[in-house]
């Protein structure tokens, strides 16, 4: 069947596979939250069965939260000590995917093929992009989520000494292999129009993008907050996140604190490096650790900061701030792939002398907080609510196939 069959209007049910390389709940990192709002979004017009990775202790945690969303659910177990000697024993695939290299993945996806009719595969980020080829499937997707060669090498203008070495080695598997694995399927989906257009400069195949979304009636606007108060919040075990905030307390943080003596950061997310550990040091500084439910902490906020200089895709944490009528100061890369239009719905700046003075006015500007945090939330209810980015999502498939 060459395109999504109609009748009266109404898009016919679809029996899709939905891989994943954990499983979509908690809503604690980025992957995560996309990959569950994209199979709510499907859920509610399609039979969904979800295959994932999972590790020996985390099924109760999830399971019922997803099995209403599923007509089933298979599950692989892989644990850390696998994926290690996985990546030593597979030098030449990219770490994301000879991690997660696994035979009992391969034959459970090519034997659930056989014995079930399914009409489409959807394989979420490049971590699952080599299984696609294991289902005898018509309709293959890829949601590649961002172009990680875009995000490594731009993490290897900021790491330095031997993480940079194994650093431009990744780049080169990634550049050889990620296209390689786009042209396994019938569809690649990216969360930025900048991503895209690099991809679709390599394959053939429809390359389409559908954005990070944010769930709006979670995240509800706040009322203004005049104490000076910053917050950064993300995975700080993902190198960018990591560069960003000692960037940020290394290089911008000074310069506030001239300005604005009594300020201080929270920074929120799991899993700290040394490096991030150690800015508590400055007592301007608090390190949260991971907090289950941000909301409480953006209450508290004056101004949230998104300083990362390295990445690709979009920011969720922008999206959830702007949500939560938020103002926010962000570098260009931080914000890019977003509808955003600078000095409306957030400040930019890429320079720390800049990036400070925009921090600064911020604080010490209550009339231009406000400004910022109505429009912000303004775009996101019009553009990036995950009930809006659902419709593109269920669009595009039915345009493509």
């Amino acid at each position: 069947m060459s395109r999504l069959e109609k009748v009266k209007g109404e898009t016919v049910s679809k029996a899709i596979l939905f891989l994943t390389a954990e499983p979509p709940w908690p809503l604690d990192q980025g992957d995560k939250i996309r990959n569950y709002h994209l199979l709510r979004s499907l859920a509610k017009r399609h039979r969904v069965t979800l295959v994932t990775f999972v590790s020996d202790r985390e099924v109760g945690q999830w399971l019922p939260s997803l099995e209403p969303l599923c007509r089933s659910i298979q599950m692989v177990k892989l644990n850390r000590k696998t994926m290690i000697l996985n990546v030593l024993q597979l030098p030449h695939l990219p770490v994301t995917v000879a991690a997660r290299a696994s035979r009992r993945m391969s034959f459970l996806l090519q034997n659930l093929t056989r014995q079930e009719k399914f009409d489409l595969v959807m394989a979420c980020q490049l971590k699952m992009a080599g299984y696609l080829n294991c289902c005898s499937i018509p309709q293959k997707v890829l949601d590649l989520t961002d172009v990680s060669s875009v995000y490594r090498a731009r993490l290897n203008q900021v790491v330095k000494g031997w993480p940079k070495i194994f650093s431009l080695l990744e780049l080169v598997r990634l550049s050889y292999w990620e296209p390689v694995y786009a042209r396994a399927a019938d569809l690649v989906l990216l969360a930025s129009p900048a991503d895209a257009g690099v991809l679709q400069q390599q394959i053939k195949i429809p390359v389409r993008v559908i954005p990070n979304g944010v769930d709006t009636e979670y995240f509800r606007p706040l009322a203004d907050v005049s104490k000076p108060a910053l917050l950064f919040f993300g995975h700080l075990r993902y190198p960018p996140n990591a560069d960003g905030i000692v960037y940020f307390c290394h290089n911008i943080l000074p310069e506030i604190k001239k300005a604005v003596p009594d300020v201080r950061l929270d920074i929120a997310g799991k899993e700290p490096p040394p490096e991030v550990k150690a800015l508590v040091a400055d007592e301007a500084v608090n390190l949260l650790g991971y907090v289950p439910d941000l909301r409480p902490h953006l209450a508290r906020t004056a101004v949230v900061i998104c300083p990362v200089r390295a990445g690709a895709g979009t920011r969720l944490k922008i999206l959830e701030s702007l949500a939560s009528g938020r103002p926010v100061v962000s570098t260009s890369v931080g914000c890019e792939g977003l509808l955003v239009e600078p000095g409306r719905h957030l400040e930019v700046a890429d320079d720390p002398g800049a990036f400070a003075r925009k921090v600064i006015d911020l604080l010490t500007n209550p009339a231009k907080r406000v400004s910022l945090a109505h429009n912000g939330r303004l775009l996101v209810e019009s553009r990036y609510s995950w009930e809006a980015i659902g419709e593109q999502l269920n669009t595009v498939m039915e345009d493509v196939f």
